[in-house]
């Protein structure tokens, strides 16, 4: 039998490895098996699966309970399933899961040329607050 760590790990790093060997340079990792591994063990993880195949996943932190503020860390889609509203769905569960939780915001950061993405975060209300060295800072209230 498959821990289910490592199992999630393997569906998780195959899909991330797809999309940042896709050469749009729009997703870059330097560590990723590191990183992967951070997810598993720190953030919430929701996943779209269908007959073992990962169509999708979200990683958020719910961790800040001073602020209440939740972030985003990643989202991916398998390309295969392009404007079947996964992505919009995960983010929509997490949003909703870490307004439960009593979370008052959320942000995410995005690569300034991920067009895709930033038009997404705008059709789910998400507004820019700002950027730091590499990405734009977006939020949205709870």
């Amino acid at each position: 039998m498959i821990e289910q760590g490592s199992y999630l790990k393997s569906k998780i790093y195959d899909l991330m490895n797809l999309m940042i060997n896709d050469e749009s340079g729009l997703f870059e990792v330097g560590d990723l098996e590191g990183y992967i591994d951070k997810l598993i063990d720190k953030a919430c993880i929701i996943t779209i699966m269908e007959q073992d195949v990962l169509h999708g996943f979200l990683a958020y932190y719910a961790n800040d309970h001073v602020n209440k503020v939740g972030f985003v860390s990643m989202v991916l889609t398998d390309p295969s399933t392009k404007r079947m509203g996964y992505g919009r769905r995960l983010v929509e569960f997490a949003l909703k899961d870490l307004a439960l939780k009593g979370f008052r915001k959320c942000r995410t950061e995005v690569n300034a040329e991920n067009i895709r993405a930033l038009n997404a975060l705008k059709r789910l209300g998400f507004t820019c607050a700002g950027k730091n060295d590499l990405y734009l800072v977006f939020e949205k209230q709870l």
